[in-house]
């Protein structure tokens, strides 16, 4: 961790140092989307690491059922978890 103090100008923009784009791993020649988050304390700037839709995580886990039909089935079943 580190701190530096740095500018707002008149419109209300900053100007983040290399040296912390480099600590969130942001490429020099990269733009990237980035959450804002105002607390009690002051701001937090974070890197937007939008995790992955439920949808496609589900879809990942290779459940053995066919459809969102047979799934609820096999839970009423008994024989999902």
């Amino acid at each position: 961790m580190f701190a530096q103090k740095i500018t707002i100008d008149h419109t209300g923009r900053i100007t983040l140092p290399r040296r912390v784009l480099d600590v969130l791993g942001v490429p020099a020649s990269r733009e990237i989307e980035v959450v804002i988050e105002v607390t009690k304390g002051g701001v937090i700037i974070k890197p937007d690491r939008s995790t992955t839709p439920i949808t496609a995580r589900i879809a990942a886990m290779q459940l053995p059922v066919a459809d969102w039909s047979q799934m609820k089935q096999e839970i009423e079943t008994g024989r999902l978890a």
